[in-house]
């Protein structure tokens, strides 16, 4: 054996090749050995180091592999087991246990989370040279009898099924222990690369080679100082000293220093480093030549890191580097991953991602999803929708499939026995119920056949899922789906089909000839399909390499950008979360044979993480970043440890704080430029531009319009103000042909006044809101009103409850409401909340002979009597209905009521800027009406609310306190003639504000018709503002701006466009006026709008 080391800025990788190519040249076959995380890196390098560039000779593997090449030609091959095959085999071996057997473990049997542990503890367990039996030392008796049990029962199944009950390694050992490989041992050399530690299982490996007598060459990097201190603790190279210690203490060997001496501003760094490590005096200074190979950045955000980089590499290639030669490591690949792809497509960098991606995300994952948790929760709206939507089951179009979404939405079609019948509920014949029932067919009958499936052996099983496949189209639509992409997303399908064809046979393997229900099949189906990963190569070798920083070795790229260095993810601190503790890890060691030996992560926490953070800051051959956001998925976070260490003397490196700025560095593409104008538009910038500067971004800004005028695209302007587009006269022409009427309703007005473009998107363009079958705010009041209708109208001299009650069974048997309230548990919940209600406001009803009620749901806004004639002689028509005519008994004058759901009353203010017209058109309206008679008049238009009224009694202090306010909440209000008010009883709120003389109602009334008028003609004129009303000047209520995703308003940004409503100056007042007051002065102010 050989062992050498070399200090980090020496390529120890080229020492080793030359050993290799050494070893080749006295005959000698060699497998070069590196880790698994760094295989594919090692070998690319080892090939380009090579002087032939290949080699029959140099096997560049792993130690797995290696022993594969061995064990390859053995006569009885025995079939194996990954961990999706093995996860399988633990499920099938946990459920065939009754409850009784296990003792902590009964309830977590089909746990994926569970299995997926003890698959970690049944590889360890290989790893370190240990059987189910040395788990006899754990000390919890209950657990280490379930533990030593599952894993005897799997290991017995493993033998059972002629699987491979080992790993490649320990097979491997058993062979040279026999002898069986002598012969092909004798020309063998091992040259070992990038370890600073050997599991047990490859510690007892290079044991048994070595006495075999094969040559093995180990390589370690650490500087002939921290090799020859007395002292290590807390040294950066610790890891490696202590690697080469062991070994030398095994062997008897000497390592040979190799160090060739290079010295750059990285290797002075790095004795500075070591030093303060060592707590040695600090040997040299960097100069700031030195310091300019080192930069430290902090920033705001991920994606303004991101975007940083993205910039500085488009400078280094403009400045003739290759995308090969620049490397960027990531503190947290979970985090940065999507923003990455987003950033880098958008400046045009190709990047390589050297990492195995998960299949969590892809179509097919979700199709298996979908369909384990259809059987499982027994159709949902969403599962069946979800299925669909992922574009792999069935020949649906995607109009089908939105028109199908839509209906099942507004239908609240839940469950198998709702999808398997005829869809019949309609909404003004606005779905197509013949194609929709088709659709229905083709979606819910393969499922029905598949889902009839008893439990059946695992052969059945799988002929009837792929008998199913072929029904839903699988394979076209996958085909279909990657054939719409790229080249490299073709290859990424391709994968991903693989990998769920391996799954499935894992399944035949593992279940071979044994039952297994449909639940647990699509359950093992799904979470093997999850655990599956796939990797791909990159198109060409010119791309940037992405990687996890804790991958990284020493000198592996000209150029790093180290991102996300945070205290919080550098250094990483490994979390044991398997089913060992580092205490239990710690007794089992104590009580195994020296071969035998668990890792216990966090006794190798600290001297890992140095030699990691060594080997970063060693990473670039030339220019190195380190950079650290402050906000890493909008959680604070502060700069590592290990970078602050870089900023202290005599090291000193200033931290750089990267941000948006005008600079002729920010240019990369032209999709890079126009992002970085429009944020540095939006933002602001922190220095003025020098003229050079100003000269060189009007250069920029006009060809990039050119470019984007050429493409047909223009640079979207950020305003502090929303405009609109008037619209044309055609369209004006088409909407509103001269001569013909205008309708508008109270409603419309309201609609208008709140913001006149939320009337342009309801009322000119129709949009509308998703349908729902389920019962809503509507048809609990048409429920109600058609009650009090039937009630009203009944002309019987019965008791009034007795009619009530009559009225509520006839209306609830009415077909409409009969399907609406019957269709679920909460639909018929909320029908008797509505005639606890409908009892409620019936006692308002029942007690009222001074009225008389002679219409109701009456319609008005006739075409023969227009409400008033516009400027251009266009008749305006305003239409609507009144729930209620009463007529008082003695008088014969006329009132309207309005049923209200909830608390409203009339408000001067919000009349007079056009938010309540309602009551005063509906007594415009009364003119309208037959019964109308002008010697007798008007009494008043009120609301009435329907409520079944709720009293706190602690806010009361005796029982008829309570009663007081009852009464009180179920009084009609709004406004009412003074001269008739005498004839209105205790049923109606008498207050003096709202007690008009008649030469005030005709003044409102022509105020009300000015309002429509001013409405009118701003729609005619086809020009709709976004001015949203606000009420306080500071905010804008969200019932007023609906519509943000559409218009884009912002309150903090366009609060300035916003209609401030009118008030009344209180400054002309002694004291805020209440009562007649009130309404006098409200009504003063219409007189001067009026007069204008």
């Amino acid at each position: 054996m050989k062992l050498v080391y070399t200090d980090i800025r020496t390529p120890l990788t080229q020492v080793l090749v030359d050993e290799a190519n050494r070893l080749v040249a006295e005959g000698k076959r060699v497998f070069y050995i590196a880790p698994n995380s760094l295989s594919f890196e090692k070998e690319r390098k080892v090939l380009q180091l090579i002087d032939q560039k290949a080699s029959f000779a140099i096997t560049i593997t792993r130690f797995a592999q290696m022993a594969r090449y061995f064990t390859l030609n053995e006569s009885h091959q025995q079939q194996s087991l990954d961990d999706i095959g093995l996860g399988m085999l633990f499920f099938k071996v946990l459920s065939q246990m009754p409850d009784e057997e296990l003792k902590v473990y009964a309830r977590l049997k089909k746990d994926p989370q569970f299995i997926q542990q003890l698959i970690q503890l049944f590889h360890e367990l290989q790893t370190a040279q240990m059987t189910a039996s040395d788990l006899d030392a754990l000390p919890d008796q209950e657990k280490r009898e379930d533990l030593i049990h599952i894993l005897k029962a799997v290991q017995d199944q493993l033998v059972a099924g002629s699987f491979e009950s080992e790993s490649k390694l320990a097979s491997f050992a058993s062979h040279l222990v026999k002898g069986d490989l002598d012969e092909e041992l004798k020309d063998l050399a091992l040259v070992i690369d990038g370890f600073t530690r050997f599991s047990a299982e490859e510690d007892y490996l290079v044991h048994l080679l070595h006495d075999k007598g094969v040559e093995i060459i180990i390589g370690a990097y650490t500087s002939e100082k921290a090799y020859r201190s007395s002292f290590r603790e807390g040294n950066l190279y610790q890891a490696s000293v202590d690697f080469l210690l062991d070994l030398t203490r095994t062997y008897q060997v000497t390592p040979s220093y190799v160090g060739q001496g290079k010295e750059d501003a990285f290797s002075r760094m790095t004795r500075i480093l070591e030093a303060r490590y060592d707590f040695t005096e600090v040997e040299g200074e960097l100069s700031d030549q030195d310091r300019e190979a080192v930069e430290i950045w902090t920033c705001n955000h991920q994606k303004e890191e991101l975007e940083a980089v993205a910039r500085s590499i488009r400078q280094r290639l403009y400045e003739g580097v290759r995308y090969k030669d620049i490397r960027v490591l990531l503190g947290d690949v979970d985090a940065y991953q999507l923003q990455l792809k987003t950033i880098f497509d958008q400046y045009q960098i190709p990047f390589y991602f050297g990492k195995s991606e998960s299949m969590s995300q892809h179509p097919l994952v979700q199709w298996v999803e979908s369909l384990d948790r259809l059987r499982r929760y027994r159709f949902l709206t969403e599962d069946v929708v979800n299925l669909l939507k992922t574009g792999l089951y069935g020949t649906l179009t995607r109009e089908d499939i939105d028109h199908f979404e839509q209906y099942v939405r507004f239908a609240e079609i839940k469950g198998l026995a709702a999808f398997s019948r005829d869809f019949t509920a309609n909404h003004q014949d606005k779905f197509d119920l013949e194609r929709l029932n088709q659709i229905r067919q083709q979606v819910i009958s393969p499922l029905q056949e598949f889902y009839k499936t008893k439990s059946q052996t695992s052969q059945g099983l799988l002929k009837k899922f792929a008998h199913f496949c072929q029904e839903a189209q699988l394979a076209q639509n996958m085909q279909q789906l990657a054939s719409r992409g790229s080249e490299q997303e073709m290859e990424r399908y391709d994968q991903v089909w693989k990998s769920f064809s391996h799954v499935l046979e894992q399944f035949a393997q593992v279940f071979d000839q044994i039952k297994v229900t449909l639940d647990d099949f699509l359950s093992l189906l799904l979470s093997g399909i999850l655990l599956a990963s796939y990797r791909t190569v990159p198109a060409t070798v010119d791309v940037v390499t992405v990687q996890s920083y804790d991958l990284i070795e020493p000198l592996s790229a000209p150029y790093v950008y180290a991102i996300g260095l945070t205290q919080e993810r550098f250094p990483k601190i490994a979390k044991d979360q398997s089913l060992l503790t580092d205490e239990e890890r710690q007794v089992l060691n104590q009580a195994s044979d020296e071969q035998a030996n668990l890792q216990i992560a966090s006794q190798d926490n600290l001297r890992k993480n140095r030699f990691v953070a060594l080997s970063l800051f060693n990473a670039a051959t030339k220019h190195l970043v380190l950079s650290s956001p402050i906000l890493v998925n909008e959680v604070d976070d502060k700069m590592s440890p290990y970078l602050l260490e870089l900023t202290k003397a005599p090291l000193t490196l200033p931290v750089i704080e990267k941000k948006a700025r005008a600079s002729s560095e920010d240019m990369g593409t032209y999709q890079a430029l126009l992002a970085r104008l429009i944020e540095l538009h939006q933002g602001e910038i922190d220095q003025e531009l020098s003229k050079e500067e100003a000269t060189f971004w009007a250069v920029a800004i006009r060809v990039l319009r050119k470019k984007l005028a050429s493409e047909g695209l223009h640079i979207p302007q950020f305003s502090q103000s929303l405009t609109t587009k008037v619209l044309e006269d055609e369209t004006l022409e088409v909407l509103y042909p001269k001569g013909q009427a205008l309708s508008l309703s109270a409603s419309a007005l309201n609609t208008y006044y709140q913001n006149q473009y939320s009337y342009y998107l309801h009322y000119v363009l129709g949009l509308q809101e998703e349908w729902h079958l389920r019962p809503d705010a509507r048809s609990h009041g048409n429920f109600l009103h058609r009650i009090f209708e039937r009630v009203l109208k009944d002309p019987s001299e019965g008791d009034f409850n007795e009619r009530l009650n009559k009225a509520i069974r006839e209306t609830s048997q009415e077909t409409e409401f009969a399907l609406l309230y019957q269709e679920n548990a909460m639909a018929t919940f909320s029908k008797e909340l509505l005639l606890d209600t409908a009892r409620a406001t019936g006692r308002v009803l029942a007690h009222n002979d001074s009225i008389e009620t002679i219409g109701e749901e009456a319609l008005f806004g006739r075409e023969d009597r227009p409400f008033l004639t516009l400027e251009d002689g266009r008749p305006l028509l305003v239409k609507g209905k009144v729930d209620r005519i009463d007529r008082l008994s003695d008088t014969g004058a006329l009132g309207v009521v309005d049923y209200k759901s909830s608390e409203t009353k009339f408000n001067f203010e919000k009349f007079f800027n056009g938010l309540n017209s309602q009551l005063p058109t509906y007594l415009s309206a009364i003119k309208d009406f037959q019964a109308f008679d002008p010697d007798k008049g008007i009494f008043g238009a009120m609301y009435l609310q329907m409520v079944d009224p709720l009293v706190p009694l602690k806010d009361t202090k005796a029982v008829e306190d309570a009663v007081q306010v009852v009464l009180k909440s179920q009084q009609y209000k709004g406004l009412f003639l003074a001269d008739q008010a005498s004839q209105l009883g205790e049923s109606y709120e008498k207050n003096k504000a709202m007690l008009l003389s008649q030469e005030e109602l005709d003044l409102l009334l022509l105020y009300n018709a000015h309002l429509y008028q001013q409405a009118a003609q701003g729609i005619l004129s086809g020009d709709f503002a976004i001015n949203p009303y606000t009420e306080n000047g500071r905010s804008i209520a969200p019932y007023v701006e609906q519509y943000k995703s559409i218009t884009g308003f912002e309150a903090n940004l366009h609060l300035g466009q916003a209609r401030f409503l009118e008030k009344l100056d209180l400054s002309q007042y002694a004291k805020r006026p209440v009562g007649d007051k009130l309404r006098q002065a409200w009504i003063e102010k219409m007189k001067e709008e009026l007069s204008r």
